[in-house]
């Protein structure tokens, strides 16, 4: 099997299709979908290929800085992802015609090998060529090994042993069988000899006794006698037909697996050169062991809604190393919902290999990433709101593990606050002790309160900051909950009196 060695070092890691149980709760809670469109840039299959990518995370600091370092190649070169990206979806369209007519009949079968074969030998000729090009430029492992198999594995001149072998099993002269004859006379053990055997040499291989009476003319019109010949025929080849069909779909294997990955890389330069015409801030983020519970940033911002706004969106700064529970609180519309999202975003795009919106951004690796986030009420009217997110409660603790992240936004205030604040408060502890890192949202003062008066030293307490005045700056800064609901801002506000 042809490995690409572009996801990890030993070329074991495969990119999967299959998207986490929580797939849609992610891309709608965190605003997702303005990153993957710019992503994708238009094109359906990259579209669907940064999904599975940012939502299926690496769990390995090493195969997340592997990834970095292939990133910032394609970032010095960046036409080489656009021209191999291309070249792998032209092989894997023009291949999977061929593929459609693949029957039992072994002479159409390895005729269509044969295509296919050609084909993935032209379009090795390509990525060498294009690879050629940055070679002495390449710094990172895993585009080095990719080179490697490109220019030294497949070099022009094993191809060109390929295609002249690919050549010969045409067996435009025909082709020659040995053949034992078994029960009833009937043929076995079919052997089929080297292709480019010249007839007069035919004795050295069924010795020197053979005369004109070994021989047999089919006469034009015996139909019967030409499907027997073609079924001779078949059963000679099959051996070579089954090893050509395995060859191309290997061929196909490796094209396949290019394209999801080097659309991978592709997709991050789209992204990367949305931020840049918006003159945003990016940077390759420090990925830290699991369980360490480390997390400072500064400068990290939403990205999903600048792309959506194409307005200013202001950046925050945390230094939350050994926290494990971080409360957020304040007035409504003062970034609290958007300094969530941003949290959950970079996590993601970290994982998954990529740069994050930010200055500088360093966090330990979490098992998975978790979303509890206020919803509008059921349609079909079958359970409430405050039914609802217990059940979505639940079906996140049947998958959460150990050293997980859980973003939580308002949650549980579907109820009276006193229910609400007693149930977070019970759920929290509860992720808590089983090693969950937490972000909670939340407008319950009492469950605030209750969560500081613990007096935990894992646990940083954030609110939304505001003015002298009551204006909102769209910071999120450290902060003891407060009690006040600001009515008396918002009366001044409305009705502009400083009485």
């Amino acid at each position: 099997m042809i490995k690409t060695y572009l996801l990890d070092y030993n070329g074991i890691k495969h990119h999967t299709d299959t998207l986490p149980w929580n797939s849609n709760a992610l891309i709608n809670d965190l605003g997702l979908k303005p990153i993957l469109n710019i992503m994708a840039s238009g094109d359906e299959f990259l579209l669907k290929n940064s999904t599975a990518f940012l939502l299926n995370s690496a769990d390995s600091i090493d195969e997340i800085v592997y990834r970095q370092e292939i990133l910032k190649d394609f970032i010095e070169n960046n036409e080489i992802a656009l021209k191999i990206y291309e070249i792998a979806s032209s092989f894997l369209k023009e291949a999977q015609k061929q593929f459609f007519w693949f029957s039992n009949n072994e002479s159409l079968s390895m005729q269509i090998s044969i295509d296919v074969l050609k084909l993935f030998a032209k379009q090795m000729d390509q990525i060498r060529e294009i690879m050629s090009i940055i070679g002495e430029k390449i710094k990172s492992k895993g585009l080095k090994k990719f080179n490697h198999v490109v220019t030294e594995v497949f070099h022009s001149e094993y191809m060109q042993e390929i295609l002249n072998n690919l050549e010969r099993l045409q067996f435009k002269d025909g082709i020659t069988l040995s053949v034992s004859l078994g029960m009833g006379n009937e043929g076995k053990d079919y052997i089929l000899h080297k292709p480019g055997v010249k007839k007069k040499n035919i004795k050295k291989i069924m010795g020197e006794t053979i005369e004109q009476h070994y021989t047999y003319t089919l006469a034009d019109r015996d139909i019967s006698g030409g499907e027997e010949i073609v079924d001779i025929r078949n059963r000679g080849i099959r051996s070579a037909a089954m090893a050509l069909k395995k060859s191309a779909e290997n061929s196909m294997k490796f094209f396949k697996d290019l394209r999801c990955e080097i659309g991978f890389y592709l997709a991050s330069l789209n992204l990367l050169e949305e931020i840049k015409k918006r003159s945003g801030r990016y940077c390759f983020p420090e990925p830290l062991e699991i369980g360490t519970d480390k997390l400072r940033f500064n400068g990290l911002y939403e990205l999903g809604l600048m792309l959506a706004t194409k307005s200013t969106v202001v950046p925050n700064n945390i230094d939350g190393c050994d926290k494990r529970l971080f409360v957020i609180t304040g007035t409504n519309r003062g970034g609290k919902s958007t300094f969530l999202r941003s949290i959950g975003q970079a996590q993601l795009l970290m994982q998954c290999g990529m740069f994050v919106p930010a200055e500088s951004f360093i966090s330990s690796i979490v098992t998975g990433i978790f979303t509890h986030f206020k919803h509008e009420e059921d349609i079909t009217m079958e359970r409430g709101k405050f039914d609802d997110e217990l059940s979505m409660m639940n079906d996140i603790a049947a998958y959460i593990r150990k050293n997980g992240m859980l973003l939580f936004n308002e949650s549980f205030s579907s109820t009276n606050t006193r229910e609400g604040s007693e149930i977070a408060m019970q759920i929290t502890n509860a992720l808590l002790e089983n090693g969950i890192r937490i972000f909670f949202v939340s407008h319950l003062y009492e469950f605030a309160s209750a969560m500081m008066d613990q007096n935990d030293t894992s646990s940083m307490f954030l609110i939304a900051e505001r003015t002298n005045a009551g204006e909102h700056t769209y910071k999120i800064i450290q902060g003891s909950p407060s009690v006040t609901g600001h009515g008396m801002d918002l009366y001044k506000k409305i009705f502009n009196t400083s009485g």
